[in-house]
């Protein structure tokens, strides 16, 4: 596996995408570096986040971003066009006809115990009354949205389908390349694959512009001389030998704000520290942050936080307590409940014990220095709350 490879270590999906170097679709298998929701909770991938497209017959990888697939999109119809066809329009909806060509539909007449009648306005503002037959025009994909092509071309994602006004066609987008401008890859209903040319009504930056604004942009960092800058297809390379948490953060804002490029890999080398999970749970505490149920783990200079937590504002006061450490990501599964409360805190030099309830159940909190102590917190809970339900979540911290 290669060193791009390795920082996209899940598997997301599949998808069937046009090979360059096998020169034919193949199926894909498409790497995350995030663990997104598998039901594809679309509002919660982030657009412009690079994937790994590996071709399972030849290994052949290339670079797309979450929002270049159609299937990936919040809004999946946005800028796209209904076909006309069996599908239940609404006034409003925009439509392909193949005499009117695009209209955009005026109303819809609902008739008891037939068809509907449609009243559509073309583009010389003419109404139009036509009777929705069953012999209508596209009505093989009624319900499905088109692109139109060539002049909705570079908004096109894979998965989108589109229909080819001048030839009449329908065909589907398996595939995007961006060396010099945008070409989208088009499947068509024949079977033809074609590639066409996206004409850009403004100026498209090149990969040598693209990195020459990067490293503009990274003259000033302290950490500059650490920085590798470069650009390919439009998805720039960042390779940086980081300090602290902070680091990654601020290339982040900083990469994430340069326009036109597609996304941004990110490779940092953290300095060697000898940092532990026991520091990262005591330096919240120490900054008020209070985790119930709280586990810290450390891998490869990534930090995951799993618990439960009251306050609005503690994932965002987590990112800033963690970035003087030495960490590359911040990973957090912690989930907010309202109804946490505190019963009792100690706080003293060689301790700390927080008492509270969630739900109907007890939980310690902190750490102490041995395991009779840990027994002894199990003891105060119990005359705190008189509960028998107490769950001991204390690290033992010699």
């Amino acid at each position: 596996m290669s060193t791009e490879a390795s920082l996209f270590p899940i598997h997301f999906f599949d998808s069937e995408i046009f090979c360059k170097k096998c020169a034919q679709i193949r199926k894909f298998k498409i790497f995350s570096q995030e663990k997104y929701d598998k039901t594809y909770g679309k509002s919660e991938i982030p657009p412009n986040s690079p994937l790994f497209c590996r071709c399972e017959e030849c290994s052949d990888a290339a670079i797309y971003a979450t929002n270049e697939f159609a299937q990936l999109q919040e809004e999946p119809t946005l800028g796209l066009c209904k076909i006309w066809g069996m599908s239940n329009l609404e006034a409003g909806d925009m439509v392909f006809h193949p005499v009117e060509k695009l209209c955009a539909v005026d109303g819809v007449n609902r008739i008891s115990g037939s068809l509907p009648q449609i009243t559509l306005i073309n583009q010389n503002k003419e109404k139009i009354e036509i009777q929705l037959d069953v012999q209508t025009f596209g009505e093989q994909n009624a319900d499905a949205f088109y692109r139109l092509f060539p002049q909705n071309s570079k908004d096109a994602r894979i998965g989108d389908q589109i229909y080819h006004i001048k030839t009449g066609l329908t065909g589907k987008v398996v595939g995007l390349e961006f060396n010099g401008g945008q070409t989208v890859i088009i499947k068509f209903e024949n079977g033809d694959v074609e590639k066409y040319y996206c004409e850009y009504p403004i100026y498209y930056l090149t990969d040598d512009v693209l990195e020459l604004n990067a490293k503009w942009r990274c003259r000033d960092l302290p950490y500059s001389q650490n920085l590798q800058i470069y650009s390919r297809s439009k998805v720039l390379h960042v390779n940086c030998l980081a300090p602290n948490f902070n680091v990654v953060c601020e290339l982040n804002k900083i990469i994430s704000s340069i326009p036109q490029i597609r996304c941004f890999i990110m490779r940092i080398i953290l300095e060697k520290s000898n940092i532990s999970p026991i520091e990262i749970y005591k330096e919240l505490i120490r900054n008020g942050i209070y985790i119930c149920c709280c586990d810290v783990e450390l891998k490869n200079q990534d930090v995951y936080i799993t618990g439960f937590y009251s306050v609005k504002d503690t994932p965002k006061n987590i990112y800033r307590v963690l970035q003087k450490f030495p960490v590359k990501k911040v990973d957090l599964n912690i989930r907010m409940h309202s109804d946490i409360k505190t019963i009792k805190t100690i706080n003293e030099s060689d301790c700390f014990i927080k008492i509270s309830k969630m739900g109907k159940n007890v939980h310690i909190d902190g750490w102490v220095k041995s395991e009779k102590e840990k027994r002894k917190a199990k003891l105060k809970a119990f005359f705190c709350s008189f509960s028998l339900r107490i769950e001991n979540h204390l690290w033992v911290i010699s």
